[in-house]
């Protein structure tokens, strides 16, 4: 039985070391809304909910100075971490935000024209 013992101290020592992969964080591209404390990210393919905290309130702050209202979308180049929403509430996904590479406004949109004709 004593040699058993740090037989099995050693074990637990290795399985307690080993260290789960951490997620690797991927470069995203998109239009950006903060509104009421609830923000999201529209890639175009994808709509991902965004985690509140200190990133995203430094990535609002700096959406802020190209939003013409409070409902203008923005352009963001961000990298950040995608997972499962713990929440029931908002979209499957959420994003991380890691890092913030840049902010621009959104391209307009063309031939957005309506004609109204009387005859």
């Amino acid at each position: 039985m004593k040699y058993y013992l740090p037989l099995i101290a050693l074990l637990l020592f290795v399985t307690a070391c080993t260290t789960q992969p951490k997620p690797q964080a991927e470069s995203l591209s998109g239009e950006f809304l903060f509104y009421d404390n609830a923000a999201v990210l529209n890639t175009g393919s994808e709509i991902y909910g965004v985690v509140v905290d200190d990133k995203l309130h430094e990535l609002h702050a700096q959406a802020l100075t190209v939003q013409k209202d409070s409902f203008d979308m923005v352009q963001v180049y961000i990298k950040g971490v995608i997972s499962e929403n713990p929440n029931e509430e908002g979209w499957p996904q959420v994003v991380n935000v890691k890092e913030i590479d840049s902010v621009a406004p959104s391209a307009p949109l063309t031939n957005q024209m309506i004609e109204i004709r009387t005859e």
